[in-house]
Order: structure tokens, then sequence, then C-alpha cells
């Protein structure tokens, strides 16, 4: 079952950057969402895509650091009790 899930994942992510890859040359900045949006669906359920990000971001750190920052968990905040 896992195993189906990240399988839709995995494609419904391709599917978002090959659609933000046809919005590109459409006015607005329609494009580059879908395609970060699928890159991040893809890194966070593909083991492919991830050791491609890991090898991008040990060559060029300054270009993939704000991915970087915005694929990190983001702390809970303790519930005041």
């Amino acid at each position: 079952m896992k195993r189906m899930k990240q399988s839709v994942f995995i494609g419904f992510g391709w599917i978002l950057v090959a659609a933000g890859v046809i919005l590109t040359p459409l006015p607005g900045p329609g494009g580059v969402p879908a395609i970060a949006a699928g890159a991040y669906i893809l890194i966070r359920n593909s083991s492919s895509a991830r050791r491609t990000y890991v090898r991008a971001k040990r060559r060029w750190p300054g270009a993939v650091g704000p991915i970087d920052r915005m694929m990190r968990r983001r702390k809970r905040m303790p519930t005041g009790r």
C-alpha cells in the first residue's frame, strides 16, 4: 500500500513539473510555482530525485539553499495548557 501511494505521488509530481513547463511561456508566473511544487513532491517521494537534489546541493549550495530552507520541517509551537 505504501509503495502504491508513493508511486501515485511520484506520478503527480511529474504531472506538475510537465504542466509547469507547458505553462512557463504564458504570461504570468504560473509555470514556476507548478515546477517547484512538482519538484518538492518528487524530492520527498523519489530516492533518485533526492540523490540528484543532494548532488546539486553540494555543487551549487547558494542556488539550492532557498529550496533547502523551504523543505525543512517546521517546529511545532508548544500548546499553552
